[in-house]
């Protein structure tokens, strides 16, 4: 029906102006920075392969040249590797070698802090309620915190990030190719000599390529799960869009110094299997009240309770949130990336545009009526405050007091708690020949690092191979022939943690003494 000439024309509600105050989303920016630098200040160091991946950045600063050959045990000196997260262990050295490991803490913090806030303002840009964004961004936060560390991994956080939420948008049809080209080639250019995950951007990339096919193939935009009903021809030129992109990426990742030996050195490592089911972050999670299992839990539950209600999400995004569910569900390393996808996606299922996400008529969907209504006005200016200058404020303020020293300057380190100190310092003190050593797994790459000594082994677990883990497993776990293998390997001290099976054997066994000792560890030699 056409409205007459005397018909009002409908009235637009007037949005808030752009305000410099800060939103929720800077507030939390600010919380994570302080838990990580000032209330949990050794957290992000709870790695000890921390220390063999500066050993490796250190060695690619002063060598101005790529590791071809083993760096940190004189168990295997001389043996190949490829030291595929080169780059990124390299702007860690040169970001210690500007600060010290304050600064170094410092960066990651801001890193995951700017991580966080991004997917705050991706949940807010979808619609959310700011006090929906908020819990989100708990859960997540305390879903993925046990992989806070400072490894390389993080560029993997930041590849999955900027690959799922640019490649959505191109799906939705809000930005062009060219822009897409332009910010997931340089990704993948950077992610490719950073860390081994970079395998995740093809994933995607394939993922969204294949939904995008099928939807050109259907009747015209023909996508049951989601909004964005685009013309078959539209499909069709994003299909081709992005089976180049995809070409165009897999082109890119040769662009290292190892060309094909890269891909032929992952290989090995997946194919490590038997080594990797031991490895902790391989595992798959503990929900017997583990803090961070649990809230896995409630993501997935919140994914699974929003398709239920609203099942406002495309098809890409509905995949994208199984496989990283499936993935986080087989390996703790993969909550993490499982947060940062179903985020976004929670952003859009629990937006509030068009009444909320509950009928009025019901109990709760009245209460939370009531609740948008007493909050609406805050939302609306909440939208708008996006300048986030509290954030960049606060990141300058720190950086300038780590990198000078300034009184109340992060003081981050590796862990006394959970990692060797004075045991360290007797070795270097009482120069216990390398060589004749036997330590933690965990702990060589801190050892490495501080002592500048070669270590029997540290946690690569794709280096070592079976046998050698194997023989190392059996004398951890004191297993029959665990003496003989020490006395074999001509091993005349040894550094492990306290209450270890192997330190426990040692206190009971005459023929080692121990010499030192810590919150952590404890130290033995050899009864000559």
């Amino acid at each position: 029906m056409e409205a007459s000439p005397n018909t009002a024309a409908p009235q637009t509600e007037e949005m808030p102006k752009s305000s410099p105050l800060p939103n929720v989303g800077d507030l939390i920016f600010v919380g994570v920075c302080q838990l990580l630098l000032y209330m949990r200040p050794n957290y992000l160091f709870s790695d000890g392969s921390t220390g063999w991946h500066l050993v490796t950045g250190q060695h690619v600063l002063t060598s101005h040249a790529i590791p071809r050959v083993d760096l940190m045990s004189y168990t295997f000196t001389g043996k190949p590797w490829v030291a595929y997260e080169w780059l990124s262990d390299a702007i860690m050295a040169f970001i210690v070698n500007i600060g010290g490991l304050g600064t170094l803490a410092c960066v990651v913090a801001l890193s995951i802090a700017l991580l966080v806030l991004s997917l705050y303002q991706r949940m807010r840009s979808e619609g959310a309620h700011f006090a929906a964004c908020m819990f989100f961004s708990l859960a997540g936060l305390i879903a993925s915190a046990n992989h806070w560390l400072v490894r390389p991994h993080l560029f993997t956080f930041w590849g999955v990030y900027l690959f799922y939420v640019r490649l959505e948008d191109f799906y939705r049809n809000k930005i062009s190719a060219k822009r897409l080209f332009a910010w997931l080639l340089p990704t993948m250019l950077i992610w490719v000599n950073c860390h081994p995950a970079f395998l995740f951007g093809f994933a995607i990339c394939g993922l969204y390529l294949c939904v995008t096919t099928g939807s050109a193939l259907a009747a015209p935009g023909d996508d049951s799960l989601a909004p964005y009903k685009l013309s078959r021809a539209v499909r069709t030129k994003q299909a081709v869009t992005l089976l180049v992109l995809l070409v165009a990426l897999v082109a890119t990742t040769f662009i290292n110094p190892y060309g094909i030996e890269l891909y032929k050195y992952i290989r090995e490592y997946l194919h490590g299997t038997s080594i990797l089911a031991v490895t902790d972050e391989f595992k798959s999670p503990d929900f017997k009240g583990n803090l961070h299992a649990i809230f896995l839990e409630i993501l997935m539950s919140l994914f699974a309770l929003g398709l239920f209600l609203r099942g406002r999400v495309t098809v890409p995004t509905l995949a994208m949130c199984i496989a990283f569910n499936h993935l986080a569900l087989t390996s703790v390393r993969n909550i993490s990336l499982y947060a940062t996808v179903v985020l976004p996606a929670l952003g859009r299922l629990f937006a509030t545009a068009k009444g909320g996400w509950l009928t009025p008529s019901s109990p709760l969907g009245k209460q939370l009526q009531k609740f948008q209504k007493a909050t609406g006005e805050f939302d609306k200016q909440e939208r708008v405050s996006n300048y986030h200058l509290l954030p960049i404020l606060y990141a300058v303020v720190v950086l300038v007091m780590t990198v000078f020293a300034l009184p109340g300057a992060v003081k981050s380190t590796f862990d006394p708690e959970i990692q060797p100190v004075a045991t360290l310092d007797y070795i270097a003190q009482n120069k216990l020949p390398a060589e004749h050593g036997f330590n933690f797994d965990n702990w060589g790459g801190i050892i490495r690092y501080k002592l500048n000594m070669p270590v029997y082994i540290d946690d690569r677990a794709d280096f070592y191979g079976e046998q050698f883990y194997q023989d190392y497993g059996r004398i951890c776990e004191t297993k029959p022939g665990w003496q003989e293998l020490l006395d074999k390997k001509q091993i005349d001290w040894i550094l492990f943690p306290k209450e270890s099976f192997l330190a426990n054997a040692l206190k009971l066994d005459k023929n080692w003494q121990l010499k030192s000792s810590d919150q952590a560890s404890v130290l033995y030699t050899r009864v000559k």
